[in-house]
């Protein structure tokens, strides 16, 4: 039984085919609870279908590279499937131009609805707020609990948002990767025995508590990474601590930072130190006094940062000298005893 369908625009990449060229198909993406289903269209009828179960999935929201995208302003969706007869396969997914056959907005969802499929009800032990306050919590024990993305509200925050929490026994949510503070990986004793768990500093009712969390299926915890990953960008750092078991990540990460120093290594100087004026609140139009140089020479500077992407315009100033027509004016204000110098 389908749990939700679009349409879409798919792509599928084979490591036995050494081609880079990509062949994008319509199709009506289907989600069923153990596999995802591609029914092929043209001209609106079903031409064929493909089959991918989770069962075969390695990964998910992977990097899709800018030359295999159908349109790189447009989100593109990366799967990857080890399908037997077939090698490893990746699946990418998109939507095409016309609005009047592709929704945007529902292909957010859908591909929202991957995760949510693959994370949900999935078993793990929670030991919730294990240090409290700096000092080891003796009252928390370890419990049985569930996966579910809920909307839950943000305890710092105070505002709604989707997010993974563990249900407890009592079913009730338990908002762990909500105000996330740090995350490590820690060898622990979880009832007689050494496991190795995540070790999560987060905002927790109204104190700043460490819990741990120990996800036994190895894919679970790449799923529960990739949607942080996705959803909540700003947990990049700690992901990476928590991700050293995953080589594909490491290489994005690595691929990441890379991009990163080459953009900030193509910044000169000057650059560098309006950046930074600009950051600890200088008035831009002081900045040129603060460097020493000409008006013309900053707005140079701006010119160049701006095609960057790295400033942006949020209010011209006009530079303006009189007129021939606007000095003769200055005059009979003058000669009228109308103005005072």
């Amino acid at each position: 039984m389908a749990v939700t369908e679009t349409r879409v625009k798919v792509a599928i990449i084979s490591s036995w085919k050494g081609s880079g060229r990509v062949n994008w198909r319509d199709a009506l993406g289907v989600i069923q609870h153990d596999r995802l289903i591609l029914k092929y269209l043209r001209m609106g009828e079903v031409v064929g279908e493909d089959n991918f179960p989770f069962s075969t999935l390695s990964d998910l929201a992977v990097n899709v590279p800018d030359n295999y995208k159908l349109n790189p302003e447009k989100e593109h969706f990366g799967l990857k499937f080890y399908v037997p007869g077939r090698g490893d396969l990746t699946l990418i997914l998109t939507i095409g131009d016309n609005l009047l056959i592709y929704d945007e907005k529902k292909f957010k969802e859908f591909v929202h609805t991957i995760f949510e499929t693959l994370i949900n009800g999935k078993a793990v032990r929670i030991q919730l707020a294990r240090i409290k306050g700096g000092a080891i919590n003796m009252d928390s024990k370890w419990q049985d609990g569930s996966l579910r993305i809920v909307s839950v509200k943000s305890a710092k925050k105070g505002r709604t948002e989707r997010n993974i929490v563990v249900l407890d026994p009592d079913m009730r949510p338990i908002p762990i990767f909500s105000d996330v503070e740090d995350m490590d990986v820690e060898e622990v004793d979880m009832d007689g025995k050494k496991v190795q768990a995540w070790k999560i500093k987060h905002f927790y009712v109204s104190e700043t508590v460490t819990s741990y969390l120990y996800i036994p299926e190895k894919k679970t915890r790449l799923f529960i990474l990739r949607y942080l990953l996705k959803y909540i960008p700003g947990y990049f750092e700690f992901i990476m601590k928590v991700s050293k078991e995953f080589p594909t990540l490491q290489a994005e990460f690595k691929e990441v930072m890379e991009k990163e120093l080459k953009e900030l290594e193509s910044l000169d100087e000057t650059e560098k130190q309006i950046l930074m004026a600009l950051y600890s609140g200088l008035n831009p139009l002081e900045i040129h006094q603060f460097l020493g140089l000409s008006e013309r020479e900053i707005e140079e500077i701006y010119d160049r940062m701006i095609d960057k992407g790295l400033l942006k315009i949020v209010m011209i100033r006009k530079v303006v000298d009189l007129t021939r027509e606007g000095r003769k004016i200055v005059n009979k204000l003058i000669e009228y005893g109308l103005v005072s110098m």
